[in-house]
């Protein structure tokens, strides 16, 4: 995720530097800035959620070698391959919940 998600986050970060840049008040940047950072981390987060959710339907109507495995994506590759779609699923997840506890703390604060 961190490689392919460089671009992205660097559009997250331009989010945050133009919602601080047009609004001009520290609560509205901040409201800005996390609101577009929970979206980003929403939609890899719902990513890797439909990523999963392949692998499992794959798994349970595969009975039948299909091309992963003739290239030599074995069965213990595919056990790490969910085992760190899952960790980073729960990660993703716990940034989401994180920041939309911030940002109701802010909100409930100011």
């Amino acid at each position: 995720m961190v490689t392919g998600c460089a671009p992205f986050f660097l559009l997250g970060l331009a989010g945050v530097a133009l919602g601080s840049w047009f609004f001009g008040t520290h609560g509205a940047a901040r409201f800005t800035g996390l609101g577009a950072l929970v979206l980003f981390v929403l939609y890899f987060a719902l990513l890797n959620w439909t990523a999963q959710s392949r692998l499992e339907s794959r798994a349970k109507e595969n009975a039948v070698p299909d091309e992963d495995e003739k290239e030599g994506f074995r069965e213990e590759d595919r056990a790490e391959w969910v085992n760190y779609l899952r960790t980073e699923g729960r990660l993703l997840w716990m940034g989401v919940v994180f920041l939309l506890g911030v940002i109701l703390l802010l909100a409930v604060k100011g």
